[in-house]
């Protein structure tokens, strides 16, 4: 797997125990991958996984994003978790709505989405940027 950074990463593996999250609940993954992108995104919503129940979307209706990657990486999460439709393909080659950063980590949970989480080698790949 590819996260932006050590701390990215190591958030992201710990939620997946601390929440006991199946491999097989890709969705839930992908939005976990997001959401732990940033720490102060995953302060908000690490007390709201449940590895049963996925998030419920009323700590989305909470958050409060402090720009536009904070906004992004979280209303991507919930389009996949919800299926909705907040964020379209036009969004997503639009610079100033969906940061360079937050639209390299989008597509890095879609690919999971795709193809799974787990695909690839066991230790993660970190990558850093923005």
């Amino acid at each position: 797997m590819t996260f932006r950074n050590k701390k990215h990463a190591e958030r992201f593996y710990e939620a997946l125990v601390d929440c006991c999250i199946s491999v097989e609940d890709k969705e839930v993954m992908a939005a976990v991958y997001l959401l732990t992108c940033h720490k102060k995104i995953w302060n908000k919503f690490k007390d709201h996984v449940d590895g049963e129940d996925g998030i419920s979307p009323l700590i989305f209706d909470k958050f409060e994003a402090h720009n536009q990657t904070e906004n992004a990486l979280v209303t991507a999460a919930y389009d996949i978790l919800f299926c909705t439709d907040c964020i379209n393909l036009m969004d997503l080659s639009d610079r100033a709505t969906i940061p360079d950063e937050a639209f390299l980590t989008i597509c890095h949970a879609i690919g999971y989405l795709r193809f799974g989480f787990e695909e690839g080698p066991i230790e993660p790949h970190i990558v850093e940027y923005a």
